[in-house]
Parts: C-alpha cells; sequence; structure tokens
C-alpha cells in the first residue's frame, strides 16, 4: 500500500463547495405544489431553514396531510426532476471553490468528499460546477433514501476515519471543512482540525469549530 503524504482537506459538499442549490429545490417544492394542486405558501427563507434534512423530510414537513403512500412518490418525482439540466440551472461552485481545491492539490494534499448524498447523485453535481477532477475520494452516504434516525456525524466520521486510516494520516494531519454540526462533529470527533463555511443566506448555526469562515481562501492557511 502507498502511503500518502501531507494533508487530508475533508469537504462537506452542499452549502460548501456549492452555492443554490437550496434555490433549485424550492422551486422543485413549488412545482410539486402545483402539480398537487396543494395551497401552501414555500418561500425561500423556509427551505434554507430546513436545509440538511431528507428530501422525505422535506415533502412530509411542506406537505403535512399527505399519506405516506403519496409522499413516498413525490420522493421519485424529486428524483426524475433534479436532473442534469436542473443542476446546471441553479447550481454553481461557492465562491473561490476551484482556486482552494486546485492549490490544495498542486500541493501534494488530498481532498475528499463526504455527501449525504448517494454516490451518482452527488457525482453530478460535481461534474456540473467542474470540481469533479479535485477529488481523491467521493463518499456518498444516501441519506435521502433511508427512513427513521440518521446519524450523519458518526457516519461522516466513519468514512473520513476510514480513508485516514487506509493511507495512514494522523488526525493532526487532516482538514475538515462543513457549514453544518454534523460536518462539524465529525471532525471533533477524530481530533481534526475544524472549519465551519458561513454564507450569509443561511440562518446561523452554532458550532464548535476551530475557525469560522466566510471565504474559502482561508482554507489555505492550512497548507
Amino acid at each position: 500500500m502507498t502511503k500518502l503524504t501531507g494533508k487530508i482537506f475533508a469537504w462537506d459538499f452542499h452549502g460548501t463547495l456549492e452555492q443554490g442549490t437550496e434555490v433549485g429545490f424550492a422551486q422543485i417544492l413549488r412545482n410539486i405544489a402545483r402539480k398537487i394542486n396543494y395551497k401552501r405558501r414555500i418561500s425561500l427563507e423556509e427551505v434554507r431553514k430546513y436545509f440538511g434534512i431528507s428530501v422525505l423530510d422535506y415533502l412530509k414537513q411542506f406537505f403535512p396531510t399527505l399519506s405516506n403512500e403519496e409522499v413516498y412518490q413525490l420522493r421519485e418525482y424529486v428524483k426524475d426532476i433534479q436532473n442534469q439540466k436542473h443542476i446546471q440551472k441553479y447550481i454553481k461552485p461557492a465562491p473561490y471553490a476551484h482556486e482552494v481545491l486546485a492549490k490544495i492539490k498542486t500541493a501534494g494534499h488530498k481532498n475528499i468528499i463526504i455527501s449525504t448524498s448517494s454516490y451518482a447523485h452527488i457525482n453530478r453535481f460535481l461534474e456540473v460546477i467542474g470540481v469533479i477532477g479535485y477529488f481523491d475520494e467521493i463518499f456518498g452516504i444516501d441519506r435521502h433514501v433511508l427512513e427513521g434516525d440518521f446519524d450523519i456525524a458518526r457516519e461522516k466520521t466513519q468514512a473520513i476515519e476510514g480513508f485516514a486510516q487506509k493511507h495512514k494520516i494522523k488526525s493532526k494531519n487532516i482538514v475538515v471543512i462543513g457549514d453544518r454540526s454534523d460536518d462539524i462533529n465529525a471532525g471533533i470527533n477524530i481530533g481534526a482540525k475544524t472549519y465551519q463555511y458561513i454564507t450569509p443566506d443561511f440562518p446561523h448555526i452554532a458550532t464548535n469549530a476551530d475557525f469560522k469562515i466566510y471565504d474559502l481562501r482561508e482554507i489555505l492557511r492550512e497548507l
């Protein structure tokens, strides 16, 4: 086994390396409301408030009187409509994402993605915004098809730990970047350095991150 040198930069995707997913998803929810003639105002602010929950939970939140069967059918509709064309229309890379990822890779370090979307789904997003080539490993933990409790921090911890152990990288050489508490807690669980990326569009989320940043270029201090 080849031993990696340098650091691991473990990235969340939605809300961290991209922007616009919630805008497109708000439009999907509005389309659903029109499709089924459901009288419900769907604001972008409310969609952002719940950002990070599963598609199933989103549907239950915005269409609470529907039966389970109807909600499951709508989940399949969401999968169909959130296609390549939709992603291209609404999603773009976060400011400086390309620059930061490229500099990390050029410096000899490793970028990995740990997402709670499926592997196929997250790959489509990465391809559309043109960053897939910067990553050494992509972990897709599909939260959106599961029901019941799902410990995001635990799942992300296991993914990062597995990659680090496989390549003999110590926790002091791991940097975890995300926008939500589960991302940060995953990094804390393994003793990594943690960065919370904050954007003004979303409600403030309190975390115990080592650093709270508004510009992804601040990650480059770790090179």
